[in-house]
């Protein structure tokens, strides 16, 4: 990964390979699940981890103690800054107390911060009591006043991740130039039904996708990066002002966060440093973190819309962009704007960090300020995987067809034969009775065009002139081609049966529609013959699909044995048969074609009953 202003080394997606499977093979499976469990739960931890949330560390106190040597440095530096009359004091101090002179500046610097305390018009401190006094808490009053307005909206995005990441999805889509929120932006569909076409793997579309994906993550210019998260910078540095436990510090001083906001009088109590620094120390390093905003501080309205749409009883499905604006928007804005000038005030007026020192009677008393880290640019990349892989797998099934459907045109030109009365309709109505389902029609179909117009018009005579070209020592050859060609016209016959099966003339079509238009006024026995009917109909169309499949791989497999042979033999054979004028090798060439039609017509195929059976479906 890159500096945050060199550059990048490393991909934000995968470079591995991934298998390309096979169309109809298990790799379809895991397209489905695009994203496992584990791969999904990974994206969310790294989202979580690049937007700094659920950071414990932020939320507590780390004490710095300062090395011996620059502690003496510290000192040495001040001492010398001393003004005279300072330095008289130092002196003074050495006539009524012991120590060195160093342990004497520590002592004059705390004994300032007391006095710094003291001339507040609170009463802030009681320092030999060890006790704080009313007058704190009347002062962060305002403080949580000013807070309280913005409590829903940092809690919102703070408590709820998964708002978050929809929030912050708008403002990318938004204030990214030409910015990619769609899978058919970043691949346009006709390409990767394209892909799928060509490499009949659904594991290259998802690879194709991811390495997509990381080429445009990595493509936005670093100054678009670098202003996205300055100005997403208001959210995390006013995070612990805002979410600070005003409950527990105001029930130090026996009062509460309610009275705090309300407009009554209140008398607070003392509370004793012992259990009470610790959490004004946080309040300290709250301020702190608003100090680090420049200037008037403000967010991305795309945040404060989204989060205000998100709230409401919108429609369901409704995209922001198409929400009007909330009168809500302005009123964060401004409630803001006056929790920054408020704490602007607070850490100007009131010596918290003088009384801090003092109590920990450390005038150089330190901790450390925990600062987030915002990488938006690996947020950017985890939430588009997962956005643009689950809109991969809910087209999935649209991608595929579509692509089925271009390999079945150049199959089949003219497109598929229609059955006489075997028809899409009639597994619609089927459906529609809610007795059973049959989902075999495009298949069958499919295999019916391919008889009639591959088998009948060439594979056929090829088989022909293959079975009496065949020398004598491969008989057995010879007979099986041509049992191959005569399963494939039972099979016809088979389709032809199948098809007059649903005839309103025939017995069993006669059956059929009386049980189809009339299910509703079937006893349980009638709708059980009906329903065993449907699910004969598919065992025969399925057997019928799977005794094709069978034969071509047997047709496949012979022609694939010849091809291993002497094809200059087989070419000077062949030619008695087919003379094929301004052909050099007539056989090489016409086996050649018919095992790629052969290949496509398997592999279409079991594409189509699989998504017929549901198989493989997102």
């Amino acid at each position: 990964m890159r500096s945050h202003h060199g550059n990048r080394t490393t991909s934000y997606g995968p470079r591995s390979q991934v298998s390309s499977g096979s169309l109809g093979g298990g790799s379809l499976e895991g397209l489905s699940r695009s994203l496992t469990k584990e791969e999904r739960a990974s994206l969310l931890e790294r989202i979580e981890k690049s937007l700094s949330l659920g950071d414990g560390a932020r939320r507590q106190i780390i004490h710095s103690e300062l090395q011996k040597e620059r502690r003496n440095e510290l000192i040495q530096a001040d001492m010398e800054r001393l003004t005279f009359r300072e330095r008289l004091k130092l002196w003074m101090s050495g006539l009524f107390r012991a120590g060195g002179q160093r342990e004497r500046f520590v002592a004059l610097r705390l004994s300032q911060a007391r006095q710094r305390v003291r001339e507040h018009s609170q009463d802030m401190a009681d320092f030999e009591g060890r006790r704080f006094l009313p007058g704190l808490p009347r002062e962060i009053r305002a403080l949580c006043r000013a807070a309280e307005p913005l409590s829903g909206f940092f809690s919102y995005i703070w408590y709820n991740p998964s708002a978050l990441r929809t929030m912050l999805d708008y403002l990318l889509a938004r204030r990214i130039p030409d910015a990619k929120n769609s899978l058919e932006q970043l691949c346009p569909l006709e390409e990767l039904q394209e892909t799928f076409r060509e490499t009949e793997s659904p594991g290259k579309l998802k690879q194709t996708v991811l390495e997509r994906l990381s080429k445009y993550v990595e493509s936005i210019p670093d100054a678009v990066i670098d202003e996205l998260e300055g100005g997403m910078k208001p959210l995390y540095l006013f995070k612990d002002l805002v979410l600070f436990d005003y409950d527990s510090f105001f029930a130090l001083f026996r009062s509460s966060r309610v009275e705090a906001v309300s407009e009554d009088d209140i008398s607070f109590g003392n509370a004793p440093v012992s259990t009470a620094l610790e959490r004004i120390e946080e309040l300290y390093l709250a301020l702190h973190y608003c100090s680090r905003v420049e200037g008037e501080p403000s967010m991305y309205g795309e945040l404060l819309h989204a989060y205000c749409a998100l709230r409401q009883e919108t429609e369901p499905g409704t995209p922001l962009e198409d929400i009007p604006p909330f009168d809500e928007e302005k009123v964060l804005q401004r409630n803001l704007l006056l929790l920054a000038r408020e704490a602007s005030r607070l850490r100007d007026s009131v010596p918290l960090q003088d009384m801090i020192r003092f109590f920990r009677t450390d005038p150089y008393y330190r901790f450390m300020a925990y600062t987030p880290r915002l990488r938006l640019r690996e947020f950017y990349y985890a939430n588009l995987k997962i956005k643009m892989l689950d809109q991969l797998d809910q087209r999935f099934q649209e991608l595929r067809k579509g692509a089925l459907d271009t390999m079945i045109r150049n199959l089949f030109p003219r497109g598929l034969s229609s059955f006489e009365y075997f028809s899409p309709e009639v597994e619609t109505g089927i459906a529609r009775s809610g007795v059973a389902e049959l989902r075999v029609h495009r298949s069958l179909q499919f295999i019916f065009t391919f008889l009639q117009r591959i088998f009948h018009d060439d594979l056929s005579d090829f088989l022909r002139i293959l079975s009496r070209m065949m020398p004598s020592r491969n008989r057995s050859n010879s007979v099986d081609i041509s049992l191959f060609a005569a399963s494939l016209e039972d099979l016809e016959q088979r389709l032809r049966a199948f098809d007059i099966s649903f005839s309103p003339d025939s017995d069993e079509g006669k059956t059929f529609y009386r049980y189809r238009f009339g299910t509703a006024d079937r006893d349980a026995s009638q709708l059980n013959a009906y329903r065993a009917l449907i699910q004969q109909k598919n065992r025969d169309a399925r057997e019928t699909a799977e005794k094709f499949q069978e034969l071509l791989q047997g047709i496949r497999a012979r022609f694939l044995s010849l091809r291993r042979g002497s094809m200059t033999q087989m070419n000077e054979r062949y030619r008695n048969f087919d003379p094929a004028p301004g052909e050099d090798r007539p056989f090489e060439t016409r086996l050649d074609r018919s095992v790629k039609v052969l290949e496509s017509t398997q592999n279409i195929l079991a594409q189509l009953i699989l998504l017929e059976s549901g198989s493989g479906s997102s």
